[in-house]
């Protein structure tokens, strides 16, 4: 049976030559990120810990204490020259605490690195972020680590993106340089003392699924609708 359709169907779209009738839907699928939802004790406290004395202290912790293994969680804090000196990060049940001080106009900086594994090069992934309430005011900033031909003296750094705490929650994406691109989360404060606590972090690859276009034709049948040609759209029987 054909019918030829050229009203808007029930999606707002017009059935025009040229339109696909179909819709995308994005779905965020996976968890490449090891243990970002099952924080304990023991998350960080074997974890392998860098103590960074450089003004450029992200680069010094990738170069000098690399992130080798897949889906391990690596930590890292300031000490003494350049940025005033801090614990690094720790974990509790379903907490992840990363503490900052403000001495003498300048920032500490604490945080937490991981390889992630089973990247799609040039696929996008969203990051989400989620904070304990009594998360006290600071930064989270982000960035990632890939390295050329897998060479770990020949570390890229991406662009640093910085969000104000607090907040109930952070979602943000990134698209994959490399299969085993390396998360870096930063964590400073200009507040005399302070820290965020985090209850989970998860890294999801968004795919775009298709979906056809139903509309009511007559009473309360519904059809499925194809494009037929330039001008003809039919339902699908």
């Amino acid at each position: 049976m054909r019918a030829q359709l050229t009203q808007i169907n029930n999606e707002g779209q017009a059935l025009q030559s040229g339109l696909d009738v179909f819709i995308s839907i994005p779905v965020y699928e996976g968890q490449h990120l090891a243990y970002g939802d099952s924080f304990i004790a023991s998350t960080l406290s074997s974890a392998p810990d860098y103590a960074s004395s450089a003004v450029d202290y992200a680069t010094e912790v990738i170069a000098t204490a690399p992130a080798t293994t897949a889906n391990v969680w690596y930590k890292y804090h300031t000490e003494s020259t350049s940025y005033p000196t801090i614990t690094a990060p720790s974990t509790s049940i379903n907490t992840l605490s990363m503490l900052g001080v403000f001495s003498a106009a300048t920032s500490s900086h604490s945080g937490i690195y991981q390889k992630l594994s089973g990247l799609v090069t040039g696929n996008e992934y969203q990051v989400t972020v989620n904070f304990h309430e009594d998360s006290l005011a600071g930064s989270l900033s982000f960035s990632r680590f890939f390295y050329a031909n897998q060479n770990y003296s020949t570390a890229i750094q991406t662009s640093v993106t910085v969000h104000t705490l607090p907040t109930p929650q952070l979602t943000f994406s990134f698209v994959a340089e490399s299969i085993c691109d390396v998360v870096f989360f930063d964590y400073s404060t200009t507040e005399v003392s302070a820290g965020c606590d985090i209850s989970s972090i998860k890294i999801q690859e968004k795919n775009n699924y298709q979906i056809p276009v139903v509309t009511v034709v007559s009473g309360s049948i519904s059809k499925v609708l194809r494009r037929k040609g330039n001008d003809d759209i039919e339902d699908d029987e």
